[in-house]
């Protein structure tokens, strides 16, 4: 039951502008165990911060990323699908050493497909991470990270929303998970990706997001790019 926040600005914003966001969708989609967010840092890089935790109980990992001003922000809230794997290794955004994309998953990917694949890699126990480190394998071999996505849940099956975020700003999102509709909506100049709450209905914007404009589900399979007004 995790969900999947993705927002982009025209100008850098601070962290303060996403966060009540952050904390709405935790509630409403009754996730808590574990959340991170990444972002496009001044250096170049795609930064992190992951904690195990509950967003709300994390008072000192979000006044540090408050610090924090990005154009493009990624945030995850977990409610896994195995309760076993809460831990900061399972925690997502994950971020690769290279700090060149950051990646998350909503979902279910089949019984592990392809884990043995990528278990020298692996540091968690989630199916999530053997889908990031699909995607990682899929970039880096040529892939457009828009096609890398449809490809890894082509790949490991099962029920995938999934955003990724590179350096430079490319945000996208994905839809492939029938329990989870995903939206894409406009908050004044920011362009806005969001899991829809585990609910057949509108209740995102009633409960978190009642300013939000088009207002749109995206289509199973959809990849769409977050281009923001101005």
């Amino acid at each position: 039951m995790c969900e999947v926040l993705a927002v982009a600005f025209a100008d850098p914003r601070p962290f303060t502008a996403i966060e009540q966001w952050a904390s709405e969708l935790e509630h409403y989609g009754v996730a808590g165990f574990g959340w991170g967010v990444a972002w496009r840092a001044a250096d170049g890089t795609v930064a992190a911060h992951r904690d195990p935790g509950a967003f709300a109980a994390d008072e000192a990992g979000r006044a540090q990323v408050r610090e924090a001003v990005s154009d493009r922000w990624l945030v995850h809230l977990r409610r896994p699908s195995r309760l076993t794997t809460i831990q900061l290794a399972d925690t997502q955004p994950f971020v690769p050493g290279e700090a060149d994309v950051a990646f998350c998953h909503n979902g279910a990917f089949d019984a592990d497909r392809e884990r043995d694949r990528y278990a020298a890699r692996l540091l968690g126990d989630a199916d999530s991470e053997v889908g990031f480190h699909a995607f990682v394998e899929a970039v880096r071999e040529g892939g457009e990270p828009a096609w890398a996505l449809g490809e890894i849940h082509r790949r490991l099956g099962g029920g995938a929303n999934l955003g990724c975020l590179t350096r430079d700003g490319t945000l996208l999102a994905y839809h492939g998970f029938t329990h989870n509709p995903m939206w894409t909506f406009r908050l004044g100049d920011a362009a806005v990706a969001s899991t829809g709450l585990f609910s057949d209905d509108e209740a995102l914007f009633e409960l978190a997001f009642p300013q939000a404009a088009d207002r749109r589900p995206l289509a199973m399979h959809e990849t769409v790019q977050l281009v923001p007004i101005g």
